[in-house]
């Protein structure tokens, strides 16, 4: 197993908790797999998404593509070594950015700094062009993600719709605070 990466220094925020990005390995996936159904579960408040007759929300989810495909960096997002959520950055060739595919924070960890702290380290991971994007129907999404790279960026972001064209998407250029593992 890779270590646990500490990336940014502690400041007064994250010191309540210690929030640390995890590589995600094959034989993590089955972890991984409960996660996202809970984060299927989680936005099916605001999705209206339907549980299937097996009782699962995602049926054709291919997660190993997650951690084979070179494109993909997965994360498991801990604080105090604590399982706390993932994320997903996937590496768009074509564009040259870093998009935030998945991002997902248990709700026991929500509102106390732990989503933003482990954005930031995430945001961090990759100096170059990042793009972040919501759902229309996934308000609060949409206010965390406005105020955590309005912060990030020090309001030098632009704010864009999905190429889907299902939601608004925020672009900007992200800095490098952590070299290395």
């Amino acid at each position: 197993m890779e270590p646990l990466r500490d990336i940014l220094p502690r400041d007064k925020e994250s010191d309540k908790l210690n929030v640390q990005l995890e590589k995600i390995t094959e034989d993590k996936i089955s972890t991984l797999k409960r996660l996202v159904e809970l984060a299927a579960y989680d936005l099916s408040e605001l999705s209206g998404s339907k549980i299937d007759e097996k009782g699962s929300y995602i049926t054709n989810l291919n997660l190993s593509a997650w951690v084979d495909d070179p494109n993909y960096e997965p994360y498991f997002i801990r604080a105090d070594m604590e399982l706390a959520g993932f994320v997903i950055i996937k590496h768009l060739t074509e564009e040259d950015v870093y998009y935030l595919n998945h991002f997902f924070i248990l709700r026991k960890f929500r509102r106390n700094n732990i989503g933003t702290t482990a954005a930031i380290r995430t945001f961090d991971l990759y100096a170059g062009n990042w793009r972040v994007s919501e759902f229309d129907w996934n308000k609060p999404a949409q206010l965390f993600w406005r105020k955590v790279i309005k912060d990030y960026t020090q309001n030098n972001y632009v704010d864009i719709r999905r190429t889907d064209n299902k939601g608004p998407a925020q672009e900007f250029s992200g800095r490098t605070k952590y070299i290395g593992s």
